[in-house]
């Protein structure tokens, strides 16, 4: 499967479904020119980098706040166990 990030085409393999690669290709390709287009100076390479930490600080948020959610969840649980008993 082909797909176009940042004006460069990159064949993947994938075990997963093409719609959903496809996604997140599209996903990075506007993520890319979000970034390029705040920072028409920087290089390829520094808007490349620029995009994976944002790509990762976003990942990192989300995990966070899963985390927080699974935690509340339990405390929630715990509650209604003692109220039950």
């Amino acid at each position: 499967m082909r797909v176009y990030i940042f004006d460069k085409e990159y064949n993947l393999r994938a075990n997963k479904n093409e719609d959903y690669l496809k996604g997140i290709a599209g996903y990075v390709e506007r993520r890319v020119r979000e970034i390029a287009s705040s920072a028409p100076q920087k290089s390829k390479e520094e808007i490349s980098i620029l995009t994976c930490l944002n790509i990762a600080d976003e990942l990192h948020r989300e995990r966070d706040k899963n985390k927080k959610a699974k935690q509340r969840i339990q405390q929630l649980v715990e509650r209604v166990k003692k109220e039950v008993k």
